[in-house]
């Protein structure tokens, strides 16, 4: 396995009223979910400096193929059913 990801999976939400702690909560169990899953090199929940109100989801992962397999898996799936909005997803890949 490399020593570093190939892809970084970024997902941002943007809660609404009175919600930001119900979507870190279920943000949080997706990211323990990632971190259980083959060739993911971990996942974390946090928030920006610039954009105070985002709950951001961070996933860094060994293979495109590695994020696809979690990302259609029924666990993940059903725990993203549970949010209201659709998030901002963007995903970086190494040059």
């Amino acid at each position: 396995m490399n020593d570093h990801a190939a892809v970084v999976r970024v997902q941002r939400h943007e809660p609404g009223a009175g919600r930001r702690d119900e979507v870190a909560g279920v943000l949080k169990s997706a990211a323990q979910a990632a971190r259980d899953a083959s060739g993911c090199f971990g996942a974390q929940v946090a928030t920006s400096d610039r954009e105070p109100t985002q709950v951001v989801l961070i996933e860094r992962w060994e293979s495109p193929e590695a994020m696809e397999r979690f990302h259609s898996r029924p666990e993940y799936t059903s725990l993203e059913r549970t949010l209201d909005e659709s998030p901002k997803v963007e995903v970086f890949t190494t040059a």
